[in-house]
């Protein structure tokens, strides 16, 4: 997830606490993870969902990180 929080702060040239709000509705969330703050898989799977789901077409999506299946309308798995 922080590789994947990164690439995109790069590419769009914000900072992590954007991103942090933006992902996971939290500005600190980086921040506290990279203090060694732990983070739920609810959380982890909402984040990585809001990064597949927006992430910039020209750039590529990291390497050696699963990239989740998108997700339709009504929940399911696309």
């Amino acid at each position: 997830m922080r590789t994947c929080a990164e690439a995109y702060a790069g590419a769009r040239a914000i900072e992590l606490s954007t991103v942090g709000r933006l992902a996971a509705g939290d500005w600190r969330f980086f921040d506290r993870i990279m203090d060694g703050k732990s983070f739920t898989a609810r959380k982890y799977d909402e984040t990585m969902r809001w990064f597949s789901a927006n992430w910039p077409d020209a750039l590529a999506w990291p390497v050696g990180v699963p990239r989740p299946a998108p997700v339709q309308q009504d929940g399911a798995a696309a």
